[in-house]
């Protein structure tokens, strides 16, 4: 258990210290400044105002002093600050959840900061009534446009082709299907969710498309309204589709407050996803003395290098227009092998090899968990 260092003066003076504990009753000497037990200071000195004050900037002063330590020895020192903390040294550093969190979030917090990305809600797709179809979305799709220099290289086949194309007008036509299978809905919601068959995924595509078509027509903010406007069956896997409806067309109609809500819950997939990619720093160096949760605090300390990397490039290029993020990023290349050459002390033939692979399961894993992030987020936002 980590121990906060008290003041020498004050209320933590010999002449105020205690044989009792406080806060635990356990038996103390007049020369232990902790409890053993519970870490409480040892001091029986009623807290005082001026007293509350000090131990309130000393402990902020503290705080500082050990962040100042963990960046200096992070930034200048790859692998070392690893080994030092698993090895017992932890007093002197901050904790390295707490430290890469409050990374995740200043980081994740300036980008969003840095612009409106509720402005991105102008983008939204369509959702105006067509003219003669009352409560349809209107779906508006751009023709393809082709200049003369883009004509360039095709046969007669080519053209006749496009010229088909055109005749049918693509826009128009998948306005009607759309218009139809809207139509459809509306006609009977109830029945048409009844109809929905085959595996799960199947039926819950159908079962969200009835879902949104009533929720753009009728504005449903529940389901407990569609199921008494429509009388659908009050099911689970119906609740499950209509929730999820609810979500995707919140995304479609406002895509930048999603992506800001999305920015803001990042720090916390970064949690997520770290202790699944230390199982494989495990096995890479399985025959090592470390243990997983050692392989952990190696892969925390190796995030926060590379969120202040990320800090810092962002601020070059907010405040003085100097793009350093291609050299941010091929600095965490270097020092990621420098610390898995100081901590785990293998060969550079072997560190190589540990390194691309590690490296591969670290994009292959990421991106997984970006699309289940973003995709968990579209069904519940």
């Amino acid at each position: 258990m980590e121990t906060k260092p008290v003041l020498y003066g004050g209320r933590y003076k010999l002449k105020y210290r205690g044989t009792e504990c406080l806060n635990c009753g356990y038996q103390l000497d007049i020369t232990d400044r902790y409890c053993p037990k519970c870490s409480q200071a040892n001091s029986t000195k009623k807290l005082t105002l001026k007293d509350f004050i000090e131990e309130f900037f000393h402990s902020i002063i503290d705080y500082d002093a050990r962040l100042l330590r963990t960046v200096k020895a992070l930034m200048l020192r790859p692998g070392v600050i690893t080994l030092e903390y698993v090895a017992g040294k932890r007093v002197s550093y901050s904790n390295p959840f707490r430290f890469l969190l409050s990374l995740a979030f200043i980081y994740f917090l300036l980008v969003s900061l840095s612009g409106d990305f509720t402005q991105l809600d102008r983008f939204s797709v369509d959702q105006s009534e067509t003219p003669g179809v009352p409560g349809i979305p209107n779906f508006e799709i751009q023709e393809p446009r082709i200049g003369k220099e883009g004509l360039k290289g095709l046969d007669s086949a080519d053209l006749k082709v496009l010229e088909s194309l055109d005749s049918v007008n693509i826009k128009e036509k998948f306005n009607k299907a759309t218009h139809l299978k809207d139509s459809t809905i509306m006609a009977d919601p109830k029945a048409y969710v009844e109809t929905a068959e085959g595996g799960f995924l199947s039926r819950a595509g159908t079962k969200m498309d009835a879902f949104m078509t009533v929720i753009n027509r009728d504005t449903l903010f529940t389901f407990e309204e569609a199921v008494e406007r429509y009388e659908f069956e009050d099911s689970r896997e119906n609740r499950l589709a209509f929730r999820t409806a609810a979500s995707l067309n919140r995304v479609k109609k406002q895509p930048g407050t999603f992506l800001s809500d999305l920015i803001s819950r990042l720090p916390f997939a970064t949690f997520f996803f770290l202790p699944i990619f230390s199982v494989f720093i495990t096995l890479a160096y399985i025959r090592k003395k470390y243990t997983y949760t050692d392989n952990l605090v190696f892969s925390f300390h190796i995030q926060s290098l590379f969120f202040i990397l990320l800090i810092i490039g962002y601020l070059m290029d907010s405040l003085i227009g100097l793009d350093i993020y291609w050299l941010c990023f091929i600095a965490f290349a270097v020092y990621l092998f420098a610390a898995m050459r100081r901590f785990y002390k293998q060969g550079v033939f072997k560190t190589i090899i540990k390194y691309l692979f590690l490296n591969t399961i670290f994009f292959i894993l990421a991106f997984m968990a970006a699309i289940a992030f973003i995709l968990g987020s579209a069904v519940t936002y």
